[in-house]
């Protein structure tokens, strides 16, 4: 993946942080795509906080900057600043990186993209205590669609997995690993 593809399939309200999103995808093994997606659905790649931009705020001004990270749960993250006192959270590059270590961890912990894609929305906890209390359901895969479907009614809109990989569809080519 070069960031002149990444630029090339991205829309432009996210392709403008392609860099940031390449970087990211590069540190963690994840999709650029996805981590792109992510950032579509949180903040459509800053046009929906206020203000505007990387440093803007959403979600009654808990989620910062582009991938929304919520600072009542990562008090670290909201406090990071630079020699000069400014936020780092409202750095593109920092915000996004931190985004992606935290897909990452859920993902390793979680074993299954679409449950990492809804804890990083509503927490792993709520995730995992859900997905376990699906233990029967027919074959393997009807199970485990069913334990995504669990995960996914705990997020916003109900459909927070589901609806990050059909934004990650629509700019990934066919063959682009989810994971590297």
């Amino acid at each position: 993946m070069t960031l002149a593809e990444l630029d090339q399939h991205l829309p432009k309200h996210l392709a403008q942080w392609s860099r940031e999103l390449l970087a990211a995808a590069t540190v963690t093994r994840l999709c650029p795509y996805l981590l792109a997606a992510i950032c579509d659905r949180e903040s459509r790649g800053g046009l929906a906080l206020r203000p505007p931009g990387p440093s803007g705020t959403g979600d009654q001004g808990h989620g910062r900057g582009l991938m929304q990270v919520d600072d009542r749960y990562h008090p670290g993250f909201l406090m990071a600043s630079d020699s000069i006192g400014k936020h780092l959270w409202k750095l593109p590059a920092y915000n996004i990186l931190y985004g992606a270590l935290l897909l990452r961890t859920y993902l390793d912990s979680l074993k299954d993209v679409h449950l990492a894609l809804a804890a990083y929305n509503a927490g792993v906890g709520k995730v995992r205590r859900a997905a376990d209390a699906i233990t029967v359901g027919g074959d393997a895969a009807k199970l485990m669609e069913q334990r995504r479907a669990a995960a996914d009614s705990l997020t916003s809109g109900g459909d927070y997995g589901r609806d990050v990989l059909r934004r990650r569809a629509q700019w990934a080519p066919a063959d682009a690993p989810l994971e590297v």
